[in-house]
């Protein structure tokens, strides 16, 4: 049985990783594309880290050979049809223990080209942060698009992607649009390092080309966004989205209760995150919103959110970046487009000179 570091791995083609852990473990974070065949369930694995820290360490090791034996048979069947078409199958715990050595040790054996992961999925967490830190030091490949909620950030980013550019859109890896209401309709958020990880999984590919991004505050909903991330995004070059606030409150509807959950689940979550935002307002307006709100009154509902609460908050926002490198009009999401392509076609001979 071999084993890889995984600076090694990660640039390798036609790889493919297994995670040894338990289900728990894999949710709350995994390397992104890895497939999760447990050695031990989460209770199993409770029971023997009891086991070893109660008993002692003898004990738990043979009970955790007792309960893996029966299971080897048939994770040798799945990784063996899983990893057919791969030059190698990447085996990995949590630090490279005995969990990924034993399924790495079996699979060898059976002639599959099996590798333990060095250090394992935690030499895959030091990776990636050492990653994130060294391009802080980089300049900003960036073009940051900024503008008034509703102004279509998220659409004008969704139809880049279409036409093939490079785009991270933190807030569909966050799972969230990065307000007070930033959750509605689209359910849990990933953990903290299943949105890094993806982070890092989806800026490996853009190298050193430029990137399309929303401007973002350090955190979107209850994730932390990467530190380089936002150094970038304060360094870029900034580029105004403009609309007018009617067709923004439409959009908004639009995206809120069209697109995403139920309009009554959407309701009820709206209504209940309304106080976190009362002490930006006014006793009157926020009675008034919520007149709107229960009469179902959304346009006006919208309006006055836009008014008293978003509108507000983005001034003091612009006012800190200052001017902008560029202005478009996202009215016509395809004309818009085309404007931000043409953005990217300066920028990028720019870059290329220096």
């Amino acid at each position: 049985m071999e084993t890889i570091s995984i600076d090694k791995c990660l640039n390798m083609d036609r790889v493919i990783f297994i995670d040894v852990r338990t289900t728990k473990e894999y949710e709350e974070g995994t390397i992104p594309g890895a497939i999760n065949i447990p050695i031990f369930n989460n209770d199993e694995r409770a029971y023997l880290g009891d086991t070893y820290v109660n008993v002692n360490k003898l004990t738990a090791k043979e009970e955790g050979f007792e309960i893996a034996s029966h299971k080897l048979p048939e994770i040798y069947k799945k990784i063996k049809q899983i990893g057919k078409g791969y030059s190698k199958i990447i085996i990995f715990c949590w630090r490279g223990g005995l969990r990924s050595k034993s399924i790495a040790t079996v699979m060898s054996l059976m002639n599959l080209p099996a590798y333990q992961l060095e250090g394992g999925y935690k030499a895959y967490r030091t990776y990636v942060l050492k990653e994130f830190e060294k391009r802080t030091k980089i300049p900003s490949p960036y073009i940051v698009l900024h503008g008034y909620t509703g102004c279509g950030k998220t659409l004008l980013l969704k139809a880049l992607e279409k036409k093939e550019m490079p785009v991270l859109d933190l807030e569909g890896l966050a799972n969230h649009r990065g307000s007070a209401f930033g959750g509605v309709g689209l359910g849990e958020q990933p953990p903290q390092k299943v949105f890094e990880a993806n982070v890092y999984d989806k800026t490996i590919c853009f190298k050193d080309s430029l990137v399309f991004v929303e401007a973002e505050s350090t955190k979107i909903g209850k994730r932390i966004v990467p530190s380089f991330a936002i150094n970038h995004i304060k360094t870029g070059i900034h580029v105004l989205v403009n609309l007018d606030k009617d067709i923004r409150i439409k959009r908004l509807l639009d995206d809120y209760m069209n697109n995403s959950g139920s309009v009554k689940d959407n309701l009820s979550f709206i209504n209940n995150s309304l106080d976190s935002i009362k002490p930006y307002m006014s006793n009157n307006d926020f009675n008034t919103m919520k007149e709107y709100l229960n009469d179902n009154n959304l346009y006006d509902f919208v309006g006055l959110l836009l008014d008293n609460y978003y509108d507000p908050m983005y001034k003091k926002w612009k006012k800190y970046y200052g001017t902008f490198d560029y202005e478009i009009d996202s009215g016509n999401i395809d004309d818009a487009v085309n404007e931000l392509i043409k953005i990217y076609d300066i920028e990028n001979k720019e870059n290329t000179k220096k």
